[in-house]
């Protein structure tokens, strides 16, 4: 994999993030997570369940590096207070062959950094983990699943994925027309995954911080919320 650049800032940040909308639990919207990468758009969201503390930061693909410099400068803020870093990565350039391959028979292509990288707007830079890893607290924990227990759940719910020949022989940097359902791919790419995080913030025992992408942001809550419903808004 190419040695990924962390570009410079183009204009300074807010320091840390804004709190996100007031309200309580029940009011949330998905619209509430939605953020469009620019400087100051960052925002967190805290919740507790009298036990412990989770800060949800909905995070974009694509953004302004002012926003990821923001978002950091909240990482490092709550980790310094001990908390665990639970974030969104699927490592699709560590995968079988076989596996890139399901994947871009669900999606098209591979959702990996240098795709992001390459279809930035103007201004905008990709999301690059590194910066948010690394600072002293808590644990930096990839909780997010792997392309084969992606492909698996999806082949669980609909059957087998079709490889095409054009799968076959055309390089992974290149968009192959999917043989997917696409009116089920949302049913793994986005609400499956929600469980598995609900479940792992769950069962964690420390305050956690959450980078994961804005849709999944209400949805992993709600699930959250029927694992134990103590969960309540903080700020």
């Amino acid at each position: 994999m190419p040695a990924v650049i962390v570009p410079p800032l183009t204009r300074t940040p807010l320091p840390f993030l804004q709190a996100g909308p007031k309200g309580d639990f029940d009011s949330l919207s998905e619209e509430d997570f939605y953020v469009d990468g620019s400087n100051g758009s960052g925002k967190v969201f805290e919740f507790s369940n009298g036990k412990r503390a989770l800060h949800f930061v909905p995070m974009i693909h694509q953004a302004d590096p002012a926003f990821y410099s923001a978002v950091a400068s909240e990482v490092k803020s709550l980790k310094s207070e001990g908390m665990d870093l639970f974030y969104e990565f699927i490592d699709f350039d560590a995968s079988t062959l076989a596996d890139k391959r399901r994947i871009r028979a669900m999606l098209g292509f591979l959702p990996n950094p240098e795709f992001y990288a390459q279809n930035v707007s103007d201004g905008l830079v990709a999301q690059v983990n590194v910066m948010f890893l690394g600072f002293p607290g808590g644990d930096d924990i990839n909780v997010d699943a792997t392309p084969a227990e992606i492909a698996d759940a999806y082949e669980a719910m609909m059957g087998p994925l079709d490889i095409t020949e054009e799968n076959l022989i055309t390089p992974f940097d290149t968009f192959v027309l999917p043989t997917s359902d696409a009116s089920q791919v949302s049913r793994i790419t986005i609400d499956w995954r929600n469980e598995r995080l609900a479940k792992a913030i769950n069962e964690s025992k420390r305050d956690l911080v959450v980078l994961y992408g804005a849709a999944h942001g209400l949805g992993t809550l709600l699930y959250l919320r029927s694992l134990d419903e103590s969960w309540q808004r903080a700020n």
